[in-house]
C-alpha cells in the first residue's frame, strides 16, 4: 500500500532527539509563510512540519560542539550571522557582514567553523571565501556573554588572506576546503592535485583584543584514489569529538550519482590514514552539491541509527545513505521539499524550548489483514530477518532463523512419546549418509550448525567437490545468482534470486582489491583491475585465467567475450573512445599472446555504455542509439546502425541496458530511482517498440552482467530482477517492485538498499 497523509494539529509535540534533515523555506519575506520540515530517513513515512521563530528568515549553516547552530540571514546585501543554542535559548547576534566586507551575498561564503563554544576564551567563528584565499572571522571569547556583546556592539568582523602561506607550503596557488573541528582543533585541506591536510591554528594570545593570528600547519599529504568507473573523486573531511575522518566519494554521471564511498580515519599516533570497515554508532553527513555552500554537520552518536554516511544531493531533495559495514547504499526523498528550499543535516537537542505550532504526521496505511495497532513501514535500516525452509525429519523439525548477524539453529521435536525415535537417535553413519545424499548448499550448512552431533555428522566439504557439486546442480534453480564481493572480509556472497538463500566462499587473493566486473557469461566473470589488467574468474570452480594487459586503453568503455574462456574459440573484444576516434581491441584466449588493435572508423564523441557479444557480432549501445559490428575479429568488420534511441517517459537520469533474448534485441530503460521501467524491442524496420510483457522470459539487470533467458520456473517469468539487498524484482504484470516474499510492494527504489561493492549476475556453471 502507498502512504497516505493524516494531519494532526498539536501545539506540544516536538521532534524527538534524532539525526534530522531540516528543510527550510527561507525565500519568503513574511514570517507566517515560512516553515520547517524535520525529516528522519529511519522513519520515512513521518515528518514534522513546524515554525521555529529563531530560524525564521535564517539558514542553518552548521552545528558545532553539540548544540550551537550557526545561522545566517538571507538578505542579498547585508548578511547577519548569529549563534543559537536551542537548549538554553541563548542567541548571539554578530555584526552585520555588509557589502564592503562580504563583497556580495552570503553565497560568497563557502564554509564556516566554530572553533570552540562561545563561552570559551579562544572561541572564533571562522568563515571562508568561495573563490578567494581569504578568511573572515569574528572573535567571540572575550566577554561574549555580556548584553553588549550579544547585541553585536563589541564584536567585529576581520578579513585576512592565507594566500602567502599556501604558496610557502605548496609552491603554488590554492584554496582551502572542508573546514572541520576535531579534538579542539580546526582542520582543512589544500585543494590541489595532491591534497595537503593542514591544521588551521588560531592564536588568540595577542595584544589586540579582537584580532587573532591564523597559521596553516602542515599535517600530512594524501592522494585521492583512482576509483574504477568513477571519473570524479570528491574528498571531504569530517571531524567528530576526537576523530578525523576522510570521506572519499566516487561520482558518476557528471557528478550527479554516487558510485563509490570510501571511509578513512586519521591515526593521530602514526599520522596515517587507515580504512574503516564499520562506523558503528557514529553518523556522518556530507553535502554532494559542490556548487553550494558546504554544510558542516558533526558526527552524531546513535546506537540505533549509527553506521551511516548520509549524503545530501540535488539541493537536498535526495539523500544517499551509505551503510559502511554492509557496503550498501539507499535512497531517500525528503517530502514537501520545493526546489528553492535549503536543506540541512541537524540533530535535535534534548530539552529544547522551541515553540511549535502545527505538526503534520504522515502515517502509512495499514496493510489488509494486519492488527489495528500495527503500522507497516519501509525502513532503510533493513535488518532483514527471514524464516528459511523447514526441514522435516519424521518426528523432528529443524527450525532455522537467519539474520544479519548470523544463523540461529535449533532442533525442536513435536510432542511425542518418549519411546519414539528422533532424528538424532539415528546411528551416526546413517545420519551422515542421509545428509550427504540429500543435503545441499545452504540446507547442508544450516544442518551442520544445529548442534555438535550434526556438526560431526556433516563434515565440512568444498562445494566444488565432485559429489557436492552434483548435489548442488540437482537442487539449484537454473537461473543467474547475484554475486557480491567484500574485499574487507575476503568473502564472496552468492544469492539465489528465487528463494534468497545465500552461499559464501573465500575471495581469491588476486581479487582483494578494487576492480570492475566488465562481463558475466557462461559462469565466468571478466574482471578489469587497476592498471589495465584483465582476468577471468569462475567462482564455482575457483579457476582464474589471466589475460594480457590492454594496449594503452585504460578507460575501455565496454569489454565482452563470446564463449567460455576454456573454449578454443573464446574471443574477447574491447571498445573505447579516445578524443573522437573509436578503437577496438581483440584477443583470442589460448591463441595469440597479445591484443590486436584497429580503428573502427567512428568519428564522434558518443561513449558506448553497454554491449554484448553474440557469436562474432558485437551489439554496442550509446545514448543516440547504438551499432552492430558484424564478424568481429576479421580485418574489416561491417557496421550497422541500430534504431535511434526510443522516447522514454523517464524524467530522471536513465540507466539503459541492451540484452539479446532468443532472436530479439531488447532495450531496458530504468529511471535513476526506479520511478519508471520500460522495455523496448527492436523491429526488422529498425524501430524500437515498447512491449508490456516478457512472456516466459525473465531479466536480471545489473550493468555489464545483465541477462535475459527462459524462466525455468513459473514464479520467475515476466519479471525483471534487480541486485538490491534483499533482491527485488519488477513485475510487468503489476508494474510495481516486489521483494522475494511478495509481502512488500512499492513504486520506486526509495528506501531500498543497493550494493556498492563489486557485484553482478552470474549463471551457475560447475565445470
Amino acid at each position: 500500500m502507498e502512504a497516505k497523509h493524516k494531519e494532526i494539529s498539536c501545539g506540544s509535540i516536538m521532534p524527538p532527539k534524532h539525526p534530522w534533515f531540516v528543510s527550510q523555506k527561507v525565500e519568503d519575506e513574511g514570517d507566517n509563510t515560512q516553515f520547517h520540515i524535520f525529516y528522519n530517513i529511519h522513519d520515512p513515512m513521518s515528518h514534522y512540519r513546524c515554525q521555529i521563530p529563531e530560524l525564521l528568515g535564517k539558514r542553518i549553516r552548521g552545528c558545532f560542539h553539540g548544540c550551537w547552530a550557526v545561522l545566517s540571514s538571507n538578505h542579498p546585501r547585508d548578511v547577519i550571522w548569529s549563534l543559537w543554542n536551542p537548549i538554553t535559548s541563548k542567541i548571539i547576534n554578530l555584526p552585520t557582514l555588509d557589502h564592503s566586507v562580504s563583497e556580495g551575498d552570503c553565497g560568497e561564503i563557502s564554509e564556516c567553523c566554530l572553533s570552540a563554544p562561545p563561552e570559551d576564551s579562544s572561541s572564533v567563528l571562522l568563515l571562508m571565501r568561495t573563490a578567494k584565499p581569504n578568511f573572515v572571522y569574528c572573535r567571540l571569547g572575550i566577554d561574549s556573554s555580556s548584553p553588549d556583546a550579544c547585541n553585536g556592539q563589541e564584536l567585529r568582523w576581520t578579513e585576512s588572506t592565507y594566500a602567502n602561506q599556501i604558496t610557502i607550503l605548496t609552491e603554488s596557488d590554492g584554496l582551502l576546503r572542508c573546514l572541520t573541528c576535531c579534538n579542539g582543533k580546526v582542520y582543512a585541506y589544500i585543494h590541489l592535485s595532491t591534497r595537503l591536510i593542514v591544521e588551521v591554528n588560531i592564536d588568540c594570545e595577542i595584544k589586540k583584543e579582537r584580532e587573532v593570528v591564523i597559521t596553516l600547519l602542515p599535517i600530512l599529504e594524501f592522494v585521492c584514489p583512482i576509483i574504477i568507473d568513477c571519473p570524479l573523486i570528491l574528498p571531504l573531511l569530517k571531524g567528530s569529538s576526537t576523530e578525523l575522518f576522510l570521506v572519499v566519494l566516487g561520482l558518476k554521471d557528471k557528478g550527479k550519482t554516487v558510485g563509490a564511498v570510501n571511509l578513512l580515519k586519521l591515526d593521530m599516533n602514526n599520522m596515517a590514514w587507515e580504512e574503516i570497515e564499520d562506523l558503528k554508532d557514529t553518523i556522518l553527513s556530507v553535502e554532494l552539491d559542490t556548487d553550494s555552500p558546504i554544510l558542516y554537520s558533526p558526527a552524531i552518536a546513535s546506537s540505533e541509527f549509527g553506521g551511516y554516511i548520509h549524503i545530501l544531493a540535488d539541493k537536498g531533495k535526495i539523500i544517499y545513505s551509505y551503510h559502511v559495514k554492509d557496503k550498501t547504499i539507499s535512497f531517500s526523498s525528503i517530502p514537501c521539499v520545493a526546489g528553492t528550499n535549503h536543506v540541512s543535516a541537524w540533530t535535535m537537542p534534548e530539552c529544547t524550548r522551541l515553540g511549535v505550532g502545527r505538526v503534520h504526521v504522515h502515517c502509512k496505511q495499514k496493510k489488509k489483514g494486519h492488527k489495528e495497532d500495527e503500522t507497516v513501514v519501509r525502513s532503510v535500516k533493513g535488518n532483514h530477518v527471514a524464516e528459511s525452509h523447514l526441514l522435516n525429519f519424521r518426528n523432528g523439525v529443524l527450525k532455522i532463523k537467519e539474520s544479519c548477524v548470523g544463523v540461529e539453529c535449533r532442533l525442536e521435536s513435536d510432542k511425542v512419546d518418549d519411546d519414539e525415535s528422533h532424528l538424532l537417535n539415528l546411528p551416526p553413519h546413517v545420519l551422515e549418509m542421509l545428509i550427504m545424499e540429500f543435503g545441499a548448499g545452504v540446507d547442508y550448512l544450516k544442518f551442520r550448525a544445529t548442534c555438535k552431533r550434526c556438526h560431526l555428522a556433516a563434515p565440512l566439504i568444498p562445494w566444488n567437490n565432485g559429489k557436492a557439486s552434483k548435489i548442488m546442480q540437482k537442487y539449484s534453480v537454473p537461473s543467474p545468482w547475484l554475486i557480491v564481493f567484500d574485499k574487507h572480509k575476503g568473502i564472496i556472497t552468492l544469492t539465489d534470486p528465487a528463494f534468497g538463500d545465500k552461499y559464501f566462499i573465500r575471495t581469491p587473493q588476486e581479487l582483494i582489491c578494487d576492480f570492475q566486473i566488465k562481463c558475466s557469461r557462461f559462469g565466468w566473470l571478466l574482471i578489469f583491475k587497476p592498471g589495465g589488467s584483465l582476468m577471468f574468474f569462475n567462482p564455482f570452480t575457483s579457476d582464474i585465467i589471466e589475460l594480457p594487459e590492454l594496449p594503452e586503453l585504460p578507460d575501455t568503455d565496454i569489454i565482452c567475450f563470446s564463449a567460455p574462456p576454456t573454449s578454443p574459440n573464446c574471443m574477447v573484444v574491447g571498445i573505447t573512445l579516445q578524443i573522437i576516434q573509436c578503437y577496438a581491441c581483440i584477443h583470442t584466449v589460448g591463441g595469440e599472446p597479445s591484443w590486436r588493435r584497429f580503428v573502427l572508423g567512428i568519428w564522434d564523441d558518443k561513449f558506448f555504455n553497454s554491449g554484448t557479444l553474440y557469436g562474432r557480432d558485437l551489439y554496442a549501445l550509446r545514448e543516440d542509439g547504438g551499432d552492430v559490428f558484424r564478424e568481429m575479429g576479421t580485418e574489416a568488420p561491417s557496421r550497422e546502425r541500430l534504431a535511434k534511441a526510443p522516447t522514454s517517459c523517464c524524467k530522471s537520469l536513465p540507466q539503459c541496458f541492451l540484452l539479446k533474448c532468443d532472436q530479439h534485441l531488447l532495450r531496458v530503460i530504468v529511471g535513476k530511482f526506479g520511478e519508471s521501467v520500460e522495455v523496448f524491442e527492436s523491429t526488422s524496420s529498425k524501430k524500437w517498440v515498447k512491449i508490456d510483457t516478457l512472456g516466459k522470459h525473465a531479466m536480471f539487470i545489473c550493468g555489464a552482467s545483465s541477462v535475459c533467458l527462459d524462466a525455468k520456473t513459473p514464479q520467475l517469468a515476466n519479471k525483471i530482477y534487480f541486485p538490491s539487498s534483499p533482491i527485488m524484482y519488477y513485475s510487468l504484470e503489476t508494474c510495481r517492485f516486489h521483494t522475494l516474499n511478495n509481502e512488500d510492494s512499492f513504486g520506486d527504489f526509495f528506501g531500498t538498499k543497493h550494493h556498492l561493492s563489486p557485484h553482478g549476475w552470474i549463471e551457475p556453471r560447475w565445470s
